[in-house]
């Protein structure tokens, strides 16, 4: 990171007193005051809950020149542009609002509740029952009851991981094109598969039941 970017972190740190008043703990969530460069990034503070493998990063990007706040699911991380600023004083009065997105990484998604996917009524579809805890190391993470909302759209309705490979297969319903698709990440990398795509439950189903253990195979030998 340069120099006068790092001159310019630290003068606007000293003119507030923001950051001390950070709460240690919400719902769970536990306070890290990093205040380091990582790579083209100077990360402020992060809360993490480790338990479920959930956190928020908040950091100033050295290529964009902006203040931004990145959200983890799982292995999943993706940027809320709601909060992107090149303001600092902007970015100061955003963290109400960036410390209340914590608290609701706390609470799984009731689907029967978002307007945007209750009417796909992924609460109700049985086959979630079936669907097995464990396939060759890598757990059920989320379910299509409990979905994690993703970005550009995008919600995470099932998800299989094993944390120590840093390795994931998850399945997207999409609001835009009200379509399923499948992606896993190994070793932290993404890769785009097109054996689940569907538009359907039903579709989706079928899918899953012809390639689901096979794919989790894949990525594991991979």
């Amino acid at each position: 990171m340069k120099p006068d970017i790092k001159n310019k972190i630290a003068a606007e740190a000293q003119t507030t007193n923001i950051f001390d008043e950070l709460p240690d703990e919400i719902c769970g969530f536990t306070l890290k005051k990093i205040f380091a460069e990582n790579g083209d990034r100077f990360d402020y503070f992060s809360y993490e809950d480790e338990k479920i493998h959930r956190g928020l990063t908040v950091y100033f990007h050295e290529e964009t020149f902006e203040y931004k706040t990145r959200v983890k699911i799982g292995l999943n991380e993706f940027c809320l542009t709601k909060f992107f600023t090149g303001n600092f004083e902007t970015f100061g009065k955003m963290l109400p609002e960036i410390l209340k997105v914590v608290e609701n990484l706390s609470k799984p998604i009731n689907p029967d509740e978002d307007i945007f996917i209750s009417d796909r009524h992924f609460s109700a579809w049985s086959y979630v029952k079936n669907l097995p805890q464990s396939i060759d190391g890598f757990e059920l993470f989320i379910t299509p009851d409990k979905p994690a909302k993703f970005t550009n759209g995008s919600y995470i309705i099932l998800s299989y991981t094993n944390f120590e490979m840093n390795a994931d297969f998850n399945i997207f319903y999409n609001i835009y094109t009200g379509g399923f698709s499948g992606e896993s990440k190994i070793n932290g990398v993404p890769h785009v598969t097109y054996l689940f795509d569907a538009k359907t439950l039903k579709e989706l189903q079928k899918n899953l039941d012809a390639h689901l253990v096979d794919e989790i195979c894949r990525i594991k030998n991979f």
